[in-house]
């Protein structure tokens, strides 16, 4: 039977009704959770002292919990606010669901001076200090920090762990235009938190591809326990597919002693023993929970790391046959 015009205009106008009393409940029940539990869903800006060579220091953040047990800071390109990044829903879930503070970096710099590699890049330079002062004064106390950084934001990651390696529980820096040599500092440290576990990634169409894996490499060859993810058919551009594992990746080490670490090869995809880990390290990673794997295997496409000639992959050669570490 056909329904009249009016008819249907009617149930139209009833079912936009009804989303937006829908919404209208969702956002009220989100109010009220806050409340009770003393969390804040606006969002927050600290306004600080610019360090040198810096011409805007800014915390923007939203307090996901009332009592977190680490920061978790997203650092965006070069010279963006992170609003954007605090205010995702998927990233407040997850600090909120693992007591994470949640703050995005809003740090700029000249870009002559980023360009002569100065600036806040620099995290040893002043920017670091800067960023431990504003979660201080945000959240009342120091916290140990999980960074993940995005082009600028990677610069700044990837030398804020290596500056201070001690603060940082997991990082993750993301498609870096240059990066400095990694130190050895760390490796002969006691301590597994003077050695935070990281992720280098990159896509395959990106220019800044083989800097970034080189970089990888470097840091695995001075023992580092970092992983390495190539993400295929991607030019520079954030990528949701790696935000969702990296998001897996930090919860694994925040459970570290729950979970079963295991080393993997890069090149050819599969679990191998710490043994030969030890033997090829800039041809093989660590994951931090053997769960991590299968996630890692389908994101991970090693298809342009292969440094080898095409002769040597048609004839099945490996690294270990030609003996490159």
């Amino acid at each position: 039977m056909k329904q009249a015009p009016e008819e249907l205009g009617v149930k139209v106008v009833k079912f936009h009704e009804d989303i937006f009393e829908m919404r209208f409940v969702i956002a009220l029940l989100l109010l009220l959770v806050g409340r009770v539990f003393g969390v804040e869903t606006e969002l927050g800006t600290l306004e600080m002292r610019p360090g040198l060579d810096m011409t805007r220091a800014e915390l923007r953040y939203v307090k996901t919990v009332s009592s977190p047990r680490a920061a978790l800071v997203l650092c965006p390109g070069a010279n963006a606010t992170g609003e954007d990044l605090v205010l995702s829903p998927f990233w407040q879930e997850f600090a909120t669901e693992h007591q994470l503070a949640l703050v995005g970096l809003s740090f700029a710099s000249p870009k002559d001076a980023i360009h002569e590699r100065r600036g806040y890049y620099y995290a040893s330079k002043g920017s670091g200090e800067v960023l431990i002062e504003g979660i201080r004064r945000i959240y009342g106390r120091d916290l140990p920090l999980i960074l993940y950084g995005f082009s600028g934001g990677a610069q700044f990651a990837s030398r804020f762990e290596e500056w201070m390696p001690e603060k940082v529980i997991a990082w993750c820096a993301y498609s870096a235009g240059w990066w400095d040599l990694p130190s050895r500092k760390a490796v002969a440290a006691p301590s597994r938190f003077l050695r935070p576990p990281g992720i280098v990634a990159c896509g395959e169409d990106d220019p800044r591809y083989g800097a970034s894996m080189i970089y990888f490499k470097q840091g695995r060859a001075a023992g580092k326990p970092w992983l390495w993810i190539s993400l295929a058919h991607t030019a520079h551009s954030a990528s949701s597919v790696l935000d969702d594992f990296v998001a897996k990746y930090f919860a694994a080490v925040l459970s570290w002693h729950d979970q079963k670490s295991l080393w993997v090869d890069i090149d050819l995809k599969k679990v191998i023993s710490s043994e030969e880990a030890a033997s090829f390290p800039s041809q093989t990673a660590w994951l931090p929970s053997d769960a991590l794997f299968e996630a890692w295997s389908k994101i991970h496409d090693p298809s342009v790391l292969d440094y080898k000639s095409s002769t040597d992959r048609q004839s099945g050669t490996s690294y270990r046959e030609t003996g490159v570490r």
